[in-house]
């Protein structure tokens, strides 16, 4: 119960930094988004040269 009655007052207390067009957050920034494509494109690149690392320790034993 004190856990949550500190909660409450911190998130009250600080509700007006959040409130209007005057808050204190940083702007929002771009970030830049990956496609499906993009994404399956970075994992098969990984997947073939973890298999080539793989071979080529398999034939040197």
């Amino acid at each position: 119960m004190k856990k949550l009655i500190i909660a409450s007052s911190a998130m009250l207390a600080s509700a007006p930094a959040f409130a209007g067009p005057g808050s204190m957050l940083p702007p929002a920034t771009a970030v830049p988004e990956i496609s499906a494509l993009e994404g399956m494109a970075a994992i098969a690149a990984l997947a073939a040269v973890m298999m080539l690392v793989w071979e080529r320790r398999r034939r040197a034993m």
